[in-house]
């Protein structure tokens, strides 16, 4: 009976989900065009747009999202930030943008991946080759532009989504882009806590955690068979940018903040 109902709800999410984003598309493909000839005012757009689809499928989707760490007033004052996370899942875009709406940064590995990559285009992401350092100059200035004119824009510095056993190291280089740009840095750490009310652990993080060779439409099923999934958004201090900052000592504070809000998945 309970493979029934959870087969049922996984069904009944994914032709709500299949709705979802062919409404998005049909709502973000008209500023396509706007976006060839002005990436960064679409990007507002669309970013805004994103925000609104994330709540959505949060809501449909069983994602139930607590932010800690940051209060609506200090919320309503703040400015725009480059955002450093911990990474897990691509459900991690969801708990993200449903809070803030920005503009992602992922790789040309993910562009590539079939009806994912479709998604992350049309939502105005940012792609980098972490395997080819050449671009790297016109990557570093694309994230800059993006916060120059007001965005938020997220980075996963880990380069890669991880098994949840620890937040391993930040890559470096991106974080140049706060120092050109002279804007903030907003750490944040996400914590998946229980899966329909268990708590998350090694027997049941690979339901919700998507790495390593894992294929995108096998597990985004089984995480669909989910009912609720509570997940703790930690917000940290900002780290303010110096006259005399240096990215790779941003990198490692950086770091240092999102870890130390991190549960790990060890039992």
């Amino acid at each position: 009976m309970n493979f029934l109902v959870a087969n049922a709800r996984a069904f009944f999410k994914t032709v709500t989900f299949i709705i979802a984003v062919n409404a998005y598309f049909l709502t973000a493909f008209p500023f396509y065009p706007y976006f060839k000839m002005n990436p960064m005012g679409a990007r507002k757009i669309i970013c805004g747009i994103l925000g609104a689809y994330a709540r959505f499928a949060c809501w449909f989707m069983g994602i139930r999202v607590k932010r800690v760490g940051e209060n609506e007033q200090e919320e309503q004052r703040r400015i725009n930030n480059l955002i450093v996370s911990n990474h897990l899942s691509y459900t991690d875009v969801l708990v993200i943008c449903a809070y803030y709406p920005a503009c992602f940064v992922t790789s040309v590995e993910i562009r590539d991946t079939p009806f994912l990559g479709h998604i992350c285009k049309l939502g105005g992401c940012v792609f980098v080759e972490r395997r080819n350092k050449r671009n790297l100059g016109t990557e570093i200035q694309e994230v800059t532009d993006a916060l120059k004119t007001g965005l938020d824009v997220v980075i996963f510095p880990e380069a890669t989504s991880t098994n949840g056993a620890e937040v391993i190291r930040f890559r470096r280089p991106l974080f140049k882009a706060a120092i050109d740009s002279k804007i903030s840095i907003k750490p944040i750490t996400i914590n998946y806590r229980y899966l329909d009310g268990k708590e998350v652990n090694l027997e049941n993080r690979d339901i919700v955690f998507w790495y390593g060779d894992m294929t995108f439409a096998d597990h985004l099923w089984g995480f669909l068979k989910l009912k609720k999934i509570e997940v703790d958004l930690c917000v940290g201090k900002d780290l303010q940018i110096g006259e005399e900052a240096d990215y790779g000592i941003l990198a490692e504070e950086s770091h240092k903040r999102v870890s130390s809000l991190y549960r790990p998945v060890l039992v």
